[in-house]
């Protein structure tokens, strides 16, 4: 029972999360902005870059007020959120509206039931000087360094999954299947717990999740690296985001 209330606790805390005020499902906009001010949907005020790694708003309301926002800061104007968002030094300007219609007619998300089949053996091999291009959704691309790469069977043939390290420095994979598009989206993600000293790891698929953008298109996640692209159907994880309406 441990393997499948620990997989239950952390499918529900993933579909609070997904439908929380200012979660996922929220995001309006994410907006690129430049040096100019220029006015963005749905908020008031003009938007420009400031030039030194922040993001000014002027011109705000009655009083004409200006903000600035630099790293993590945010700011609410009425129920929106905003806040910065920075890909490598490129500043864009996000807004989080709780009334998304995504977000209010959040209901679920849609999930094969936990399997221990899922949890895959696996040996990590570390590449430490290797790096691979990573495509974005929206065509950018850009040189990231392989943390290694995972070594497993996968319906009876020899595959490889590429891990690179996120920014709290946890192993994680970005993978498409033979599922996508028909019983889930179209790539997901996929942490991956700390190799043993000996290199012997396990992939456990039960923990694939919806990425951001399976929430809002405004999101630009990291599209799957061609070694991560499995012909075979992989059910386990999270499939779809349900919604109400």
């Amino acid at each position: 029972m441990g393997f499948v209330k620990d997989w239950q606790d952390w499918h529900a805390s993933r579909e609070r999360y997904a439908g929380s005020e200012y979660g996922p499902s929220a995001l309006e906009s994410t907006n690129w902005l430049i040096t100019e001010a220029a006015a963005v949907d749905g908020i008031p005020g003009l938007w420009a870059l400031t030039g030194d790694g922040g993001i000014r708003g002027s011109e705000l309301g009655q009083a004409g007020s200006t903000v600035v926002l630099r790293g993590t800061e945010s700011v609410r104007l009425g129920r929106r959120e905003l806040r910065v968002f920075d890909r490598h030094g490129a500043l864009a300007l996000r807004v989080l509206n709780p009334a998304r219609p995504q977000r209010e007619w959040f209901t679920a998300i849609d999930a094969y039931a936990p399997d221990e089949r899922w949890r895959l053996p696996a040996v990590f091999e570390e590449t430490p000087d290797e790096q691979i291009l990573i495509t974005s959704v929206d065509g950018e691309a850009r040189e990231t360094p392989v943390a290694g790469r995972l070594r497993f069977e996968l319906a009876g043939a020899a595959q490889t999954l590429t891990v690179t390290r996120n920014g709290q420095g946890a192993l994680s994979a970005v993978f498409a299947d033979g599922t996508n598009g028909l019983e889930t989206y179209r790539f997901r993600f996929l942490p991956v717990d700390e190799p043993a000293a000996d290199g012997t790891a396990v992939i456990d698929f039960n923990r694939a999740y919806l990425p951001p953008c399976a929430f809002s298109d405004q999101y630009v996640c990291p599209l799957p690296p061609a070694g991560n692209r499995y012909s075979t159907p992989i059910r386990a994880g999270e499939r779809v985001v349900v919604l109400g309406g």
